[in-house]
């Protein structure tokens, strides 16, 4: 199921903060033609709730941001030094968003003074909240986090809703896999933490998620291993 969100309103306060960086972007890098794609609560400022303030603005550069760092903070938009602004700007290199693996299918891209800006669907930017690292004694998913889920099911008639998650998590996979050095999955533990504190229940995440995410690897390794011939004559095609 996908529900659909107004574009983002780039008049709100944070939307003309993030339009003087990209024009100052522009500007000054003119040949800069990486795209920027924004996550964190910022989508939920621009396209839902532009009261949902966060202190900084989540930027991912697939690029190195060194440049782009130079730029914010001659616009005083960093999080550094004595005059840190009430917005400011993290400049992240792109492993620090991670989502459903198709989230461009649903994202809003446009040019913003000569730059491209991605603006995922807030279903993935919420996904990409999971991702948060937990402390050794912390016992719940982060309370802004678990308000940003409650905030975009008020106002997007109840969703994420249980269906929609779960889509979301066979989306996934890779990151319900033990991690290699032994260390819990936090991905995992916040997945869990959320549907108590979402649903008011547990989600069983093995008859869930790890039970159709197996029957789903191992359809596409049978596909893999099935000669191309074969995978023609089952398509039955016809001129009819």
């Amino acid at each position: 199921m996908n529900w659909s969100v107004p574009p983002p309103n780039w008049s709100c306060a944070a939307g003309q903060v993030l339009d003087s960086f990209f024009a100052r972007l522009h500007a000054e890098l003119p040949d800069f033609a990486e795209p920027l794609t924004l996550f964190g609560s910022v989508p939920i400022q621009l396209c839902l709730d532009d009261s949902f303030t966060s202190a900084d603005a989540d930027i991912m550069v697939s690029g190195d941001p060194t440049h782009l760092r130079v730029v914010a903070r001659k616009l005083e938009l960093t999080a550094g030094g004595t005059l840190r602004p009430a917005f400011a700007l993290q400049l992240c290199p792109r492993h620090f968003f991670r989502t459903t693996a198709h989230y461009l299918q649903r994202a809003h891209m446009e040019m913003r003074h000569g730059v491209k800006v991605i603006v995922p669907h807030v279903r993935d930017v919420l996904i990409g909240k999971l991702h948060r690292s937990r402390t050794a004694e912390q016992e719940n998913l982060v309370t802004k986090d678990l308000r940003a889920f409650h905030r975009v099911r008020q106002l997007c008639d109840g969703h994420p809703n249980e269906q929609d998650l779960i889509e979301d998590l066979l989306d996934c996979s890779p990151y319900f896999r033990r991690p290699e050095n032994g260390d819990v999955n936090h991905f995992r533990l916040n997945v869990e933490d959320l549907w108590t504190g979402l649903f008011g229940h547990k989600l069983d995440v093995e008859d869930h998620v790890l039970k159709p995410l197996r029957l789903m690897e191992a359809e596409a390794q049978r596909s893999a291993d099935q000669p191309i011939s074969q995978m023609l004559d089952e398509l039955s095609p016809s001129r009819d």
